[in-house]
């Protein structure tokens, strides 16, 4: 089945335009088997949903379980992922797609925003979590590749504002024997159906799908 490995709702990512319940149904019209709910995880965002830490990540986990309920509704598995920024020597601004992570995840490592690309991936590492850099060779918007030593894989970031550089991921990947998989960066309702990651049916939840990656680091992916 195709799922989407990287995606956004608006009632946490600011950016994007679409509501969880319209979310789900566009994926589920589209024929997807499944969604990864990545939503941004930066000190600017969350201290937008408040000043202390119990505020911020109940409002990103409410947003979850909201888009979760809405799945359930209709037959689509909606998996917990984030796209966590932090600050590294290359780059003011680096963001890292994590797979594997449950809500105890979540409570359990406060402020993830503030942690260094070496001790974000050792926290991931300890919890059986996947951290993959998102849209590495986004040079328009200061993302460039990061320390490999410290990521489990990357992807092929099919946001239609930018180039894919798909040739360039799949290098660094085949250079650092890292995992790959294709998301479409979903911020609007059109984007929906436009990328792919393909699994088997039985990946329901992100700790299925990062045993599954652990399995078969080069998934078939699918691009419109």
């Amino acid at each position: 089945m195709k799922i989407d490995t990287h995606t956004h709702t608006s009632g946490v990512s600011f950016c994007s335009e679409v509501a969880p319940e319209q979310y789900v149904q566009r994926y589920r019209d589209e024929g997807y088997g499944a969604v990864l709910l990545t939503n941004h995880y930066s000190r600017l965002y969350m201290f937008r949903y408040g000043e202390t830490w119990d505020k911020q990540i109940k409002i990103y986990l409410d947003e979850y379980r909201k888009a979760k309920r809405a799945g359930e509704s209709i037959g689509l598995p909606v998996m917990l992922g984030a796209e966590v920024a932090i600050s590294t020597p290359k780059s003011p601004y680096i963001e890292f797609l994590l797979y594997g992570a449950d809500e105890e995840f979540f409570l359990a490592n406060p402020r993830l925003y503030d942690k260094s690309q070496a001790e974000l991936y050792r926290i991931c590492n300890d919890n059986g979590v996947l951290m993959f850099q998102s849209h590495p060779f986004r040079d328009e918007q200061g993302h460039f590749p990061q320390d490999p030593e410290f990521l489990d894989g990357t992807e092929i970031n099919c946001h239609p504002y930018f180039l894919r550089h798909e040739d360039k991921v799949r290098e660094f990947a085949d250079k650092n024997n890292l995992m790959i998989v294709c998301g479409s960066d979903f911020h609007y309702g059109y984007q929906a159906g436009i990328a792919a990651t393909i699994v088997p049916d039985c990946v329901t939840d992100s700790k299925k799908f990062a045993e599954y990656l652990r399995k078969n680091p080069r998934p078939e992916i699918f691009i419109k």
